[in-house]
């Protein structure tokens, strides 16, 4: 009963926090707005315009960084990166993203005098300067010029479970005959039945024929024979489609 009532002393604690962090960024929200707003209402409503555009840009590019990492590509380059376990690694640019370990206290920062900081994750300012973080809370703030190396604590079963799940995440199904094979070694195309572009995986050159004279295409858009580069008929949903298979003349014949 008393662990309980500790725990809503402790959460009402946090939530004034909150409330007077809240108030005070409201508070310096409407000093701005009152100074700009003796500038006449144009300005204040300019800037709510140039907030919404950057917001929709964000927006955008955060979609758009989206899709590249969903496809294997890097968000900064656009390149092909290499996928590890727990780590994407762009070779090109040197942009990388890591998992942390799921249980707490497990990543270790290794100091430069021998000393050692557990955290449950850590975070790159990008400023010289590595978050260590505890309960959701930032703990220290460490120079990355003291840091040595930082450790991840993944055990054995973790590491297999992992190596099932990426095995299971690079096997794809044969979107006609519903065959699964390795997903490096599907035909792609991307076509636009309405008004989206889709992507359809296809295990051999005979699947893929099959499914282009199951389902032809509008003549005006001609997905089936024409980049998606060279084309604006749909709204694109995959940014990168280098890996589109058009059949050659020889491999239609060759599979009717």
């Amino acid at each position: 009963m008393l662990r309980l009532h500790k725990d809503k002393k402790n959460e009402k604690e946090r939530e004034q926090k909150k409330e007077a962090v809240v108030k005070e960024q409201q508070e310096e929200a409407e000093e701005e707005l009152s100074v700009l707003s003796k500038k006449g209402k144009g300005a204040v409503k300019k800037i709510i315009t140039d907030v919404d555009a950057t917001v929709k840009e964000a927006a955008k590019e955060s979609l758009k960084q989206l899709r590249l990492l969903e496809e294997g590509r890097c968000p900064e380059c656009g390149r092909k990166t290499k996928q590890f376990l727990f780590t994407s690694i762009c070779p090109y640019c040197g942009w990388s993203s890591f998992i942390s370990p799921q249980q707490k206290g497990r990543m270790t920062v290794h100091l430069k005098d021998g000393t050692t900081l557990q955290c449950d994750s850590t975070f790159d300012t990008q400023k010289g300067n590595i978050l260590c973080i505890r309960d959701d809370v930032v703990r220290m703030k460490v120079p990355s010029t003291n840091i040595s190396y930082i450790e991840f604590g993944w055990t054995e079963e973790e590491v297999a479970e992992r190596r099932k799940q990426k095995e299971m995440e690079e096997t794809a199904i044969c979107d006609w005959c519903g065959k699964t094979a390795h997903r490096a070694e599907m035909l792609v195309t991307f076509c636009a039945f309405g008004t989206y572009q889709e992507r359809y995986l296809f295990c051999s050159p005979k699947c893929m024929l099959s499914f282009q004279n199951q389902y032809p295409m509008r003549i005006h858009r001609d997905c089936y024979h024409r980049r998606c580069q060279e084309c604006d008929e749909c709204i694109k949903k995959y940014y990168d489609t280098s890996s589109k298979k058009i059949l050659s003349v020889e491999e239609v014949a060759k599979e009717t």
